[in-house]
């Protein structure tokens, strides 16, 4: 088997590239991740308005999370991101040094190139996780075909996983936090309990194969970090 990573390798030293590449990563400013994180726990839980990305293709679905929400937490205002990652990337902007395109406005920002906005845990259907900023960072787009989902092989599996060690580790007190989160809000039961009772709601049936899929994905966007 011809591997092209491994022929890239071939060229450069992996180890470095490794290292180095995680180095360029831009996260948030870390006196201003608590706080923002407290706000938002306090924010799903007393109706304040927030944001999600959309679900299903052209965002049909959407309205399942919205309802979700709803049952879940009494939350009635959760909107959709109208770009899918518009929120997110003001965060980052107001919150680092970096912006992608800057005007006299933005003040002493540096324009930065060949970055894209990246939520390191996924979950963007999750409102908590969408705009958490220890979940949003500005990373190198050559990056991508190493963390990106389509991506295979063995260099790919080994740069995942020191990727992911390291993310862990360098945001467990927020990891830890959101676990206990889960447990009293969305564990198991109340998420099951929450699916049925959106079911029930929905004035359109649902398909079988939509139930399934929202089913899956409402697990995965409230599973744990690990």
């Amino acid at each position: 088997m011809l591997d092209a990573y491994e022929k890239l390798f071939e060229l450069i030293d992996k180890e470095i590239f490794f290292k180095s590449s995680i180095n360029n990563i831009i996260y948030i400013q870390d006196t201003e991740i608590d706080r923002r994180w407290n706000n938002l726990k306090q924010d799903l839980l007393n109706n304040t308005p927030m944001t999600i990305r959309s679900y299903g293709r052209n965002g049909i679905n959407s309205n399942l999370f919205q309802e979700l929400y709803k049952i879940l937490f009494n939350h009635q205002n959760i909107h959709i991101d109208r770009t899918n990652n518009d929120i997110p990337a003001k965060i980052l902007k107001d919150l680092t040094p970096y912006c992608k395109k800057t005007k006299r406005v933005d003040g002493p920002k540096i324009r930065i190139m060949n970055y894209q906005i990246s939520h390191l845990f996924g979950r963007t259907k999750n409102p908590l996780l969408f705009t958490a900023p220890w979940n949003i960072a500005y990373i190198p787009k050559y990056l991508d075909p190493f963390t990106g989902h389509e991506s295979q092989g063995t260099t790919s599996r080994e740069f995942k996983q020191i990727f992911n060690r390291l993310l862990s580790e360098k945001f467990k007190e927020y990891i830890q936090d959101y676990k206990q989160f889960i447990a009293v809000y969305a564990d198991q039961e109340k998420l099951n309990d929450a699916i049925e009772q959106v079911r029930r709601n929905i004035n359109k049936p649902l398909e079988e194969k939509t139930l399934i899929n929202f089913k899956k994905d409402v697990y995965l966007q409230w599973s744990k970090i690990e």
